[in-house]
């Protein structure tokens, strides 16, 4: 799924899969319950892979790149 096509003001755990794109995992009414899925799905993982986010607006070009989603914690 494109980050741009992602549902605007959800919160949603996703897992990128390409530069630009993100596998939609689930989705939360909180960020607590998004929160706790990526802690639940992360466990284990030496680097996290999974993100909660919530978007609240479209996102263009690279702003929106799921690259951005690769941080290191």
């Amino acid at each position: 799924m494109k980050l741009t096509s992602l549902p605007l003001d959800t919160w949603v755990v996703v897992e990128p899969t390409t530069a630009d794109e993100v596998k939609l995992l689930s989705k939360h009414k909180t960020q607590c319950q998004a929160e706790a899925e990526c802690v639940e799905r992360n466990k284990g993982l030496r680097k996290p892979r999974y993100h909660a986010l919530k978007a609240l607006a479209p996102v263009a070009g690279t702003l929106g790149c799921a690259a951005a989603l690769q941080r290191n914690h």
